[in-house]
């Protein structure tokens, strides 16, 4: 039977709001178009969907695929906020089972695309300097790296937000947190604390690395979004460079009046490096941290930590056993797995626990250091070259895809 033409508008209003929503989350493109198909399938419509970054376009029809409303618009690329898609999920879910009606459901969609983020100012900027300490102390043993590292980043945070406020500004705030993060690391290292620069500047702005949107960008193309792929890995390349340029750029500007640094930490001394299961605690800071910067419920923080743990022990297991990208390979098929058991089990979204795992397997640092290496022949990461990162990447990428076949999700999302 068909529909009364001001229900037909209400159901399509609806999956056009959610569309948005889930691309305001960050969610890929390849997602947001299979859930979009299922929701407008529960709710008694037809419909094509074409999303990318920057892009969102609907087609709805009832019976005849000639007799299209058509919704376009042109979005803008959207941050990781996890926390609101799995509510979003959530919802769906409630309103599948005939929980929540559709009228409620409208009204709930609407209150959590206006909903605060589930965590402070203050607890954001502390999830910063757990970044950037904790990611120092995966790569270094030496302490001063560590505090450095995270005395930089909150700066960076401040420095950030601030600019982040005004549109003109916006588009240069990653390349003046990089500058800041540069010209701040080599003052130090000038003024006599003995760290390592490259090292601290790559770990201070280590949240702005795209590893996981080349990771996202490789899979999408893979399974043949080419539109989306294509589109995420431009804009990712182009996110390092302005970070590298940034970076370099206060590394210049510092070494430019480097006899006139004062030697204040000359008659500092060295502190002993810390133990090799620094790591571990490290790990868990870091997971926490990415559990504040992608708005993760707290109730919910310890399944993303536990993501974190199975991929990093599966991958370092695998290296010292096969190697570096059989390492790789096998921490994406683990977290991949737990993701869609997760799902499963739970029928909650496994997309947020397999990005929140990955992220720590993503090689985006390494294609980082590799520009630095190449203009400034100072090392960060060992094992470098073009050849190592794209290999990583494939390792990654082959890793998820392998987790689908093995065990595909029940879930869109």
């Amino acid at each position: 039977m068909p529909l009364d033409p001001t229900e037909f508008r209400q159901r399509t209003r609806f999956i056009v709001k959610l569309g948005r929503a889930l691309h305001d989350c960050g969610s890929t493109s390849e997602r947001i178009e299979r859930h979009l198909t299922n929701v407008t399938t529960m709710l008694g419509l037809k419909g094509s969907f074409l999303v990318s970054p920057t892009t969102f376009t609907c087609a709805f029809w009832e019976d005849d695929e000639l007799d299209q409303f058509v919704h376009i618009e042109r979005v803008e690329p959207a941050d990781y906020n996890l926390g609101r898609l799995w509510e979003i999920d959530h919802l769906v879910e409630s309103m599948e089972l005939g929980k929540t009606d559709f009228t409620h459901g409208l009204d709930e969609l609407k209150r959590l695309n206006e909903s605060p983020p589930n965590y402070a100012l203050p607890v954001d900027a502390f999830s910063w300097i757990l970044t950037g300490g904790c990611f120092a102390t995966l790569l270094s043993g030496n302490p001063w790296n560590a505090v450095i590292s995270a005395l930089i980043s909150v700066l960076i945070f401040l420095v950030v937000r601030q600019t982040s406020r005004h549109p003109s500004w916006k588009q240069v705030a990653t390349i003046i947190g990089a500058m800041a993060a540069g010209l701040l690391a080599s003052g130090i290292a000038a003024a006599g604390l003995p760290i390592n620069p490259p090292l601290v500047v790559l770990s201070s702005i280590i949240i702005f690395i795209p590893g996981l949107a080349l990771t996202v960008s490789l899979t999408e193309i893979s399974a043949g979004h080419l539109i989306s792929g294509c589109s995420r890995l431009v804009d990712a390349l182009m996110t390092l460079l302005k970070l590298f340029f940034g970076a370099v750029s206060g590394i210049a500007m510092t070494r430019f009046f480097f006899d006139a640094v004062p030697g204040v930490f000359d008659q500092l001394d060295d502190l002993s490096d810390m133990p090799s299961w620094r790591v571990w605690p490290a790990l868990i800071g870091l997971s926490l941290s990415l559990g504040i910067g992608l708005n993760i419920p707290r109730r919910r923080v310890g399944w993303g930590i536990l993501a974190v743990l199975i991929a990093f022990s599966s991958a370092t297991l695998g290296e010292k056993t096969f190697g570096i990208f059989a390492g790789i390979f096998l921490g994406a098929l683990a977290v991949g797995l737990y993701a869609n058991l997760f799902s499963r089990l739970t029928r909650g979204p496994g997309s947020i626990l397999m990005t929140y795992g990955v992220i720590v397997l993503v090689p985006g640092s390494k294609v980082y250091s590799i520009l630095n290496e190449w203009v400034s022949g100072e090392t960060i990461l060992p094992s470098q070259s073009g050849s190592t990162a794209l290999m990583a990447f494939v390792s990654l990428t082959a890793g998820l895809l392998f987790s689908n076949a093995f065990l595909p999700p029940r879930k869109s999302l």
